[in-house]
């Protein structure tokens, strides 16, 4: 006891890691110290601390062997873990940076154990009473909290605070209190006024930065309030180090950080950045002021600190990021502030160090450039991004998006397909991607349209030209053509304008004259070979998988259609002779050939406007090229059609005036047509009330009251004529007229879908259902002789789980179930026991990623014909798109109102919501436009909770339950 009170915290150090291996502070967070049997009479010098007297040379021996070997050792490694986890950082300067530039997740891995190993060796293999020993606590909690073992950081924090606190002749004084004050003042922190032999040969006290470290802890386990109070101390306490009052910005700056209190968390992180490791991270944390500063709308201070991240950075992302953001914030003060930083960007593209950044680069010019409005500038840096991304798809795949946008905008609709074409879609976020299946396939079509009107253009200006300067310009463009299919001028073909047909391809195969060895020269062996290979396989088509039978089988029909498709564009090629006379024929010379010419640009051109107008739901250019038309085609015979789709198109852009003067030429020109009597008769109703009404009458068909809304349908477009909803109601309406076998009328109503619509979605899908009514007799003729084994129930599908333990998901109601037994039962047996209640405990939905899972999508008030149609679509959509896969879809009925399809099952969750991922969004415009969203959603669930869901015959509570796991899926 008389040496416990000589050296109080030796003693208590002592004590503590004699039975630190006891304590649970958190499981395998210290090192095991039950000694082996043969060692346990030996001790450890740390527990013969004050059995002699710590001498000068002793104490010169324990520092400096507790100092390099152990000490500096161990905080040598935990740095060089915290610069690995650095050098394992990505920046996104996109998005408001981290605090600091490495992750707790990353410094948690690897070999910081022996961090915590050598520090609790430096403490036991030496005399306490060494100079270091606070030191090497220290670096120990500092290691446990970045292993993210923050419950044992604390008690090693704490045990800093408590064990080196001052002692009055080896008894504690109460922290803070007025026993422990300095001169009557209220102090918490350690006084390290020392002589000068302790300056020299021993570190500074550890107690005052385990506060500092403390508070830290506390913010990455977030308990802010904690953190606050103690940081809070620390700032009145007179006597707190000064040397520590960077860190403790930094600290308070982290806190503020975290309350989302911006303005405040960079004014501190400013007075911080000396405690920054390099100039690099100076300069980050100067870009993360700036960005709070933007967060907190002051703009100026934004811009000042950003200019100095750019003064001070040598990472080239963040200088063209910094920029940006300050044209952001200062373009409207500063005229000239976009054109300054496009030239420093500009500049920056030709030196030699930023060189591999130039596809950025040039993308931050092309924005500039958008802000402005230059298209054509932002074009061209854009293309210049693309050319520098090789190696880099997803700065590419930015770039093509952006390049994509900008041409639509500029209304460069045959560049911008290529350009969506081009990118890749997994690479962009999802509001991007989106937008991308929005348009792609609609610009397809566009584009190949516009190229149909390009070419007769061209055409009927060659026809224009004199006769001389057409001969001279087909005579080039015919050689242009023979030179770009490698065709020589001296090929059958020698002279122009003669009607010779151009000599056949050369056999490449062909046998040379003298050689018979090389397989490919020799016609007898290829013979050979082609007949071996019959013989062993069968007759195969030049496709992927040509050994699997299946792959054949599902390939056949397709390959007809290609194979006829083929042999006639052969005719046609054939028939075709490259010659001045065919291209002379080509040219609508003649009033019958101008006349169809003009007919292919109206056709080309009311397609590429419905498109707009009905798929793209982009107005404006639909207007335009309504407007092109009809000013280039006065005595058109579809002038009444353009100028009705006119008419709306006026009304949706809010254009009454314009919109009143076309619907008066309709009157004029064409006052017995359909489309003005419609028009006339609707003039009263407005846009939304049109809409409501047609919402009604689609509600009806959906829900399967065919006879109100067949008779409401026609009210309505006696009154109003076509619509949005037109298509989809014909397309609807068609079903119905099909499931009453009545294919006549249905056939009518898919043909005015293609006739009045060729650019909506359905137009496809009415195709297709057409060519099926046409073989309506032979397919039934098959199904009805067709033998079919039932498939064995859903809910009966036994389903390998894995280990891994199910997660009960929250109960809305938990009251239990009681069943009450009747207290009379009529039975001849004697009752021997008293009622009782059973109670039995609720049946409750479980989770488990790994359990194999359905794609369900629910389908509300939907009547059983469009369930069944909308099964069929995505069994279509599925042998298209997963051909390779088995994915059965079943219906099953939860209740009056609500039934579902089930696709899969696949082989767990992931799976599962991958295909939701990739085809939610298709449903609505490819598999079934005709079904607006909110009839129906996605989710998964697994044969366990299907069970469970049809017997509670009730869905909203499952519904609800996988939204709440997955917000951004479901």
């Amino acid at each position: 006891m008389r040496q416990f009170l000589k050296y109080p915290k030796q003693g208590l150090l002592g004590i503590l890691l004699l039975s630190c291996s006891y304590l649970s502070a958190q499981p395998n967070t210290s090192i095991e110290l039950t000694k082996p049997e043969k060692y346990q009479s030996r001790l450890l010098p740390a527990e013969k601390t004050g059995n002699k007297k710590f001498t000068i040379p002793k104490r010169l021996y324990n520092n400096t062997v507790s100092h390099y070997n152990y000490y500096y050792n161990a905080s040598v490694k935990l740095n060089d873990i915290i610069l690995a986890a650095k050098n394992q950082h990505k920046e996104d300067y996109t998005q408001l940076l981290p605090f600091y530039n490495y992750s707790l997740n990353e410094t948690a891995k690897g070999q910081i154990d022996s961090v915590i190993y050598k520090c609790t060796a430096g403490i036991l293999l030496h005399d306490l009473r060494s100079d270091w020993v606070d030191q090497m606590y220290l670096l120990m909690g500092n290691a446990y909290m970045h292993r993210k073992d923050f419950d044992s950081a604390a008690w090693v924090f704490n045990y800093i605070n408590y064990a080196f606190a001052s002692k009055d002749e080896g008894y504690d004084l109460p922290i803070g209190s007025n026993v422990s004050s300095k001169g009557g003042t209220f102090s918490v922190s350690t006084d390290e006024k020392r002589n000068f032999w302790k300056k020299i040969s021993s570190p500074k006290p550890a107690r005052n930065e385990s506060f500092l470290l403390q508070s830290r802890n506390f913010i990455e386990q977030e308990k802010l309030a904690e953190a606050e109070a103690l940081l809070q101390v620390l700032a009145a306490d007179k006597f707190f180090p000064e040397r520590l009052k960077t860190t403790w910005n930094e600290y308070n700056a982290y806190l503020l950080y975290k309350e989302n209190q911006y303005d405040s968390a960079a004014f501190y992180l400013s007075k911080a950045l000396p405690n920054a490791q390099s100039k690099l991270e100076s300069a980050r944390w100067e870009y993360l002021i700036a960005q709070m500063y933007s967060l907190s709308n002051q703009d100026s201070l934004s811009v000042l600190w950003y200019e100095k991240a750019i003064n001070h950075t040598t990472d080239p992302l963040m200088d063209v990021y910094a920029r940006l953001n300050i044209v952001s914030l200062s373009s409207d003060k500063k005229v000239d502030a976009v054109n300054f930083h496009l030239t420093q960007l500009l500049a920056m593209a030709k030196k030699e160090k930023y060189q591999g950044f130039r596809d950025l680069i040039y993308y931050a010019a092309a924005e500039l450039e958008l802000r402005q409005n230059k298209l054509k500038n932002a074009e061209n840096w854009l293309n210049k991004s693309i050319s520098y991304s090789e190696g880099n798809s997803l700065q590419k795949t930015k770039s093509y998006f952006l390049l994509a946008e900008t041409l639509y905008k500029n209304k460069k609709y045959i560049p911008a397909s290529a350009a969506y074409d081009s990118l890749t879609i997994s690479l962009l976020n999802v509001e991007e991607a989106n937008r991308v299946n929005q348009k792609k396939e609609p610009l397809k079509r566009i584009a190949l349209a516009l190229k149909a009107v390009n070419r007769e253009d061209s055409l009927q200006r060659i026809a224009l030209l004199p006769e001389i300067e057409r001969e001279a310009l087909l005579k080039a463009l015919l050689k242009k053509i023979r030179k770009e299919k490698g065709l020589k001028e001296s090929d059958t073909e020698t002279s122009f304008g003669s009607g010779n047909a151009i000599a056949a391809p050369t056999d490449l195969f062909a046998t040379p004259t003298g050689n018979t060895g090389f397989y490919f020269t020799n016609n007898s062996l290829k013979t050979k070979g082609l007949s071996d290979f019959k013989s062993k396989w069968g007759n195969r088509p030049n496709i992927d998988n040509w050994r699997r039978q299946s792959a054949i089988d599902r390939s056949v029909g397709a390959m007809a259609v290609d194979n006829d498709q083929k042999t006639n564009s052969n005719k046609q090629s054939q028939t075709a002779v490259l010659s001045l006379e065919t291209l002379k024929d080509s040219i609508p010379l003649t009033v019958e050939k101008l006349a169809i010419s003009n007919d292919t640009i109206i056709n080309a051109l009311f397609l590429t406007a419905g498109i707009f107008q009905y798929q793209l739901r982009d107005v404006l250019p639909a207007t335009e090229t309504y407007e092109e038309i009809a000013k280039r085609f006065t005595e058109s015979s579809r002038l009444e059609d353009i100028w009705f789709q006119l008419h709306n198109c006026y009304q949706k852009q809010n254009e009454f005036k314009k919109a009143d003067s076309v619907k008066q030429l309709l009157n004029a020109f064409y006052p017995k047509g359909k489309n003005n009597q419609l028009l006339q008769s609707g003039a009263n109703l407005k846009p939304e009330v049109t809409n409501q009404l047609y919402a009604s009458i689609y509600n009806q068909f959906i829900e399967g009251k065919f006879e109100n809304a067949i008779a409401n349908k026609k009210k309505a477009d006696a009154q109003l004529g076509n619509s949005y909803w037109t298509p989809q109601l014909l397309y609807i309406e068609s079903v119905y007229y099909i499931k009453q076998k009545q294919d006549s009328i249905a056939k009518n109503r898919l043909n005015e879908i293609n006739r009045l619509f060729p650019a909506s979605p359905i137009a496809e899908k009415a195709k297709t259902m057409l060519e099926v009514l046409g073989k309506r007799a032979e397919i039934e003729a098959y199904l009805t002789n067709l033998t079919v084994e039932r498939p064995i129930e859903i809910e009966e599908r036994k389903i390998d789980l894995n280990t891994t333990s199910a997660q009960d998901l929250p109960v809305v109601s938990k009251a239990p179930t009681v069943i009450k037994v009747p207290e009379k039962v009529t039975s001849s047996l004697p009752i021997t026991a008293a009622p009782v209640e059973k109670i039995i405990a609720p049946e409750t939905y479980e989770f488990n990623a790994s359990d194999s899972q359905y794609v369900a999508i629910a389908l509300y008030k939907v009547d059983p014909i469009f369930v069944s149609e909308a099964r069929n679509a995505f069994n279509r959509f599925n042998q298209e798109r997963y051909y390779g896969q088995k994915l059965p879809i079943n219906v099953i009925r939860v209740n009056d109102t609500e039934q579902i399809l089930l696709i899969g099952a696949f082989a767990n969750a992931a799976e599962a919501s991958t295909y939701t991922d990739k085809n939610k969004s298709l449903a609505a415009s490819r598999i079934m436009p005709w079904l607006t969203t909110d009839k129906y959603s996605f989710s998964i669930i697994s044969s366990k909770n299907l069970a469970l869901l049809r017997k509670k015959g009730e869905t909203t509570t499952y519904w609800q339950l996988v939204r709440n796991l997955f917000p951004d899926k479901y």
